[in-house]
Formats: C-alpha cells, sequence, structure tokens
C-alpha cells in the first residue's frame, strides 16, 4: 500500500524530531555527569580531606563508588574521583583484616586451633578485598593519567597544574604500594604485579617532596627497603624515612610516619619498629595540617594498626593508651609509685 506523499513527508519529520529529541537528552545527560564530576571535585573533595574522621571516609567511599562510577555510562570522566573513593573503601577492607588478624594472633595464643584457622582464613578474604580495591585504584589512575597527560608512568612526569591533579597522583601512587602489600598478606589471591613497587619509587621523583609532606622521599625508601637490590646505590631507606618523618612533623600530616612503621615492621626487628612507633607517639603536639586534615589521620590509623599488631603478639591484647612511646617491658620510672588500676584496664 502506497502512503500519500504528505504522511511520508509527516513521518519523516516526526521521526527526525524524535532523533534530534533523543540525541539532545543524550547530551544534557553527559553535560550534567561531567558537571557533577567537576562540582564533586571542587567542592565536596575538600571538606572530605579536612575530615578528622577516617572510618566516615572509609564508609563513604563503599557506599559512594557506585554512584561516582555510575557517571562513566553517562560520557563523564570519573576516573579521578573513582580513585579516591576505591582507596577510601580500601581502608574499610584492611581495617576488617586488622580485626580477624589480632583474632588470629590471640587464638593462637589460647591454642584455639579451629578459631585460629577461621580468623586466618577471613584476614585473607578481607585483604584480597584490599587489593582488589587498591589495584582498581591505581589501574584508574594509570590509565587516566597516561591518556590525559601524554606520558608513561616512570619514565616521564606529566604536567601537572592543580593540588588535586598532584594529590590523586600521590594517592594513585600509594594505592598501587598498598595493593601490593595486601596482596601479600592474602598470599597472591588477587595476583598485584611486584612491578608496580619499581614504577612507584621512579614516579615518585615527579612530586616536590616538601610540599607533600615527605610521603614521596619515603614511600621511595621504602621500595629500597623491602625489594631485595634496590637499595644499590641509594642513602640509608631507614635514615632517609626518619628524615621523612621531620618533614610529615613540619607539614603537619604524618603519613610518612606510617610507611616508616610499616616498613620497620616488615624487617622483623623490634628496636626499628619501636622508634618508629616512639617517632609517631612524640609528635603528639604537632600542629595538624588542616586542609589535610583526613591524611594525617589515615597515617595515624596505619601506625596504630601496626602497634595493634605488635601489642597483641607479644601481650594478647592491643596497644593500651601510651602504647606508642612506653612498652611491656620497659623499666618504671624511678618517680613512679606504684600500679594504678588505669595500667590493667
Amino acid at each position: 500500500m502506497k502512503f500519500p506523499r504528505a504522511l511520508r513527508i509527516g513521518a519523516i519529520a516526526s521521526l527526525m524530531g524524535m532523533t534530534a529529541l533523543f540525541s539532545g537528552c543524550s547530551q544534557v545527560v553527559k553535560t550534567g555527569a561531567i558537571v557533577a564530576i567537576k562540582f564533586s571535585e571542587n567542592n565536596i573533595v575538600p571538606p572530605i580531606m579536612a575530615l578528622d574522621d577516617a572510618q566516615m571516609a572509609c564508609a563513604s567511599g563503599e557506599a559512594l563508588t557506585p554512584l561516582i562510577l555510575a557517571t562513566e555510562g553517562m560520557g563523564a570522566d570519573p576516573a579521578k574521583m573513582a580513585v579516591l573513593m576505591y582507596v577510601s573503601a580500601g581502608l574499610c577492607a584492611e581495617d576488617r583484616a586488622l580485626e580477624h588478624e589480632l583474632r588470629y594472633v590471640r587464638s593462637s595464643r589460647a591454642n584455639l586451633i579451629e578459631d585460629a584457622q577461621d580468623a586466618r582464613i577471613a584476614q585473607k578474604r578481607w585483604s584480597a578485598l584490599a587489593a582488589r580495591r587498591q589495584q582498581e585504584a591505581y589501574r584508574r589512575f594509570v590509565e587516566h593519567y597516561e591518556k590525559n597527560y601524554n606520558f608513561k608512568l616512570g619514565e616521564s612526569c606529566p604536567a601537572m597544574h592543580t593540588d588535586f591533579e598532584k594529590m590523586v597522583y600521590l594517592i594513585g601512587l600509594a594505592s598501587g604500594m598498598q595493593a601490593v602489600v595486601n596482596d601479600i598478606a592474602s598470599q597472591g589471591a588477587v595476583g598485584v604485579p611486584k612491578d608496580i613497587a619499581g614504577i612507584v619509587d621512579r614516579a615518585m621523583t615527579c612530586l616536590d617532596n616538601a610540599e607533600w609532606w615527605g610521603v614521596p622521599m619515603a614511600t621511595r625508601a621504602a621500595v629500597w627497603a623491602l625489594l631485595p637490590g634496590a637499595s644499590e646505590g641509594k642513602p640509608d631507606p631507614f635514615t632517609t624515612m626518619k628524615d621523612a618523618t621531620r618533614i610529615g612533623e613540619r607539614k603537619g600530616v604524618r603519613l610518612a610516619h606510617a610507611i616508616y612503621a610499616l616498613s620497620a615492621q616488615a624487617t622483623g626487628k623490634e628496636e626499628l619498629l619501636r622508634d618508629a612507633l616512639r617517632t609517631y607517639g612524640n609528635s603528639s603536639n604537632m600542629a595538624v595540617n588542616t586542609k589535610f586534615r583526613l591524611f594525617d589521620v589515615m597515617g595515624g590509623l596505619m601506625v596504630q594498626t601496626i602497634a595493634d599488631r605488635y601489642w597483641t603478639e607479644k601481650t594478647g591484647t592491643r596497644m593500651p593508651d601510651g602504647g606508642f612511646t612506653k612498652f611491656w617491658d620497659d623499666k618504671p620510672s624511678s618517680e613512679s609509685s606504684g600500679i594504678s588500676i588505669d595500667d590493667l584496664l
């Protein structure tokens, strides 16, 4: 059946109108998504960085990551925000892995074999989840920066102009190192490439060490200390890390303290570990950088985690108040007069 010419023209016009309408809607959605991501970067991230509650940041990461990623399907590029969200979510998994690790240590001390085995299984699962989240943060960071800044990570440096760009660069590199550490804790369940450490070592040279709280040099020194052969021709890694903690204290952010403590723990040398814990404990009167308060809190949480693990291995309980600088086998001072009931709690 042949339709009248006027009807055919009307149908074509309607189809063209619908196409334009849906195309316009698609463009509106894309524009809205891009604006939302930019708004988040400029107006949501700064207050989060000023938080003094790492657990809240962790919960935000788990809750908001799917929403941030949803903008990708709308045409936006949420890579930078996704790095922050995945790293925050990784904190939750790390914290849960620690709780099961402490349960494993206590059960082992009490000879509760089944409970110890169950705790170890749970610890590995949560460590694997932390590694996956951190590896995804690192992957998105590398893909976005290499594509948009036209450089090769570890071989050259991107032209970064804003603090936000540099902050994401720093966090992205740190997430790669954390992914390696947690994958080792999960006995390689995720398969995070170990060569990330060498890339991070070279890539950290692109950041100003003093501007970023001593973290770039502390991270590089950690690689030198932990990778066989990486320290050849380099300064002493633990002296370098200790120097970085002093920069962190002057700048008001103690992430370098966490790197020092983590590396000291890995050596198995108690005096080195105690020095790292004391270094953090003795910095309690430091003026915190309010702009990046969350990073200082995260550093403190990491050091506390290491201290809790150390105290539990030795005493069966996590670190008590004052346990960064005073240990169970320290000789009592001459000024001490008896035992307070608080010492037993």
